[in-house]
């Protein structure tokens, strides 16, 4: 994995991102609920990231089941071996950065931490983002699990009880984070 390779995964999760939420803003138009673009940057971003856990799709003549990188990782906090690692091996930043878990781990607690701050302009009750974040996470979580719900004969991307935690704590902090500043003083509610 390049970070050329990552910047095309990224641009073109965008553009995804985009074409699903324009089709969504438009189906809204046409049932006359004018006030939904006002969810546009939230479907962005959660298109963004449905987009991204589950791509690039294999191809399926020469997928191999089972495949041994998808095996599932139900030890949650084990991430913290490959810190306890990266710690004892005294490695900079970017040796950090550079590891695929620690950068993994990190990804997926940010683009939630986006999706959280979309969600606190929608949602006001705490208890309804922490659902609405398991339910999302849960939901890309047995997606790869499945291989696409039966599509894939086997999963070819890994369910990870840490990505689980991460993202529901990135839609969380998001949404403490929007709540607390950005909703109140930086981007009001509607009147209404």
């Amino acid at each position: 994995m390049t970070l050329l390779w990552l910047v095309g995964l990224a641009g073109l999760a965008a553009i995804y991102a985009a074409l699903v939420t324009v089709c969504i803003l438009g189906l809204g138009r046409l049932l006359r609920q004018m006030e939904i673009w006002r969810a546009a940057p939230l479907l962005w971003v959660t298109f963004f990231f449905v987009f991204l856990t589950q791509h690039p799709f294999p191809d399926l003549q020469t997928l191999d089941c089972p495949v041994p990188s998808a095996t599932p990782q139900l030890k949650l906090f084990r991430f913290w071996d490959t810190v306890a690692v990266l710690r004892e091996q005294d490695r900079t930043l970017i040796g950090w950065l550079g590891n695929r878990t620690i950068a993994a781990t990190l990804m997926n607690f940010l683009i939630c931490l986006f999706i959280g701050l979309a969600l606190s302009r929608h949602v006001r009750r705490f208890l309804i983002a922490m659902l609405f974040g398991a339910t999302l996470s849960l939901t890309v979580e047995l997606t790869q699990l499945t291989g696409i719900w039966g599509l894939y004969p086997c999963a070819y991307r890994q369910f990870n009880v840490d990505d689980l935690f991460m993202n529901v704590l990135g839609i969380i902090a998001g949404f403490v984070i929007g709540r607390g500043i950005l909703t109140r003083k930086l981007l009001p509610y509607p009147e209404g």
